[in-house]
């Protein structure tokens, strides 16, 4: 590996939403990554990427999306490319869990996540990724990795972060897929809001239209440790807002006992 930025882009995963099972009514975009945890492979990402109706009206209204990955094995002009579809996605609200791990998930958790199986058809692949000079970063075609829970790490104020991913997506003429590559550097922790989750202070000038499409995506320190996953841009005070990955690891936990106890009756019965 040669960098943090190449370690990044392939840890990162593009996430496409539509309101039908064959991926042509496009709502919109966000990021994810796969993490394997306590023996378990799980896709994860923002909720309100996975749920966009559910996030504008501020309530669960009952209907699920269609999430796919991007596998990015696609010509160099059309829109070709394999779509792995996720299913299965636990999200959270309302519901009190403190007999079993001491902590309650609040209304609208904005994290989402599906357990799957360990092996995939098609595999993911990367795009091409140059920086702002034009330099080759991570040629096109790299298989992309899969997390795993030795990386993940608590934030800490002396650590620089970065988030990686695409914003700016178009599908031109109906079949050509443009989007522009993201790299935001230099982040650092300026607080802990109320519901726990870090705020980081950016640099320079926050533009929602250069973050937008990052939601759920890795955030990552300079030592290639996960910390969280990105939520929310806020424009007026350039910062962002990245779930702790010990937030979502206790979801999680709560997953797969409920996952394990759905077994034990399926077995029983």
């Amino acid at each position: 590996m040669n960098s943090v930025f190449e370690f990044a882009w392939l840890a990162t995963q593009q996430v496409l939403v539509s309101s039908d099972d064959g991926a042509s009514d496009i709502k919109g975009y966000g990021s994810g990554f796969f993490l394997q945890y306590r023996n378990k492979l799980f896709f994860v990402t923002a909720d309100h990427v996975a749920h966009i109706d559910d996030f504008d009206e501020g309530l669960r209204l009952g209907k699920d999306d269609f999430v796919w990955v991007f596998n990015n094995q696609n010509s160099t002009k059309e829109l070709v490319t394999a779509l792995t579809p996720i299913g299965g996605l636990f999200s959270f609200d309302m519901i009190d869990i403190r007999d079993e791990l001491s902590f309650e998930i609040p209304d609208m958790q904005d994290v989402a996540f599906s357990i799957l199986p360990n092996s995939f058809i098609i595999p993911f692949l990367t795009h091409e990724l140059r920086d702002c000079n034009d330099d080759l970063i991570v040629a096109a075609g790299k298989e992309k990795i899969i997390l795993n829970s030795e990386c993940i790490s608590e934030l800490k104020e002396s650590d620089y972060c970065l988030i990686e991913g695409c914003v700016k997506w178009k599908i031109t003429d109906g079949i050509r897929l443009e989007r522009s590559n993201a790299i935001h550097i230099d982040l650092k922790l300026e607080d802990i809001d109320a519901e726990g989750c870090y705020i980081l202070s950016y640099p320079n000038r926050v533009v929602y239209e250069h973050w937008a499409g990052l939601s759920g995506g890795p955030v990552f320190n300079s030592a290639y440790q996960l910390i969280g996953m990105a939520i929310r841009v806020n424009e007026n005070d350039d910062t962002i807002k990245v779930m702790p990955m010990k937030k979502i690891t206790e979801l999680m936990d709560y997953a797969i006992k409920y996952e394990d106890s759905i077994s034990k009756v399926e077995n029983y019965h």
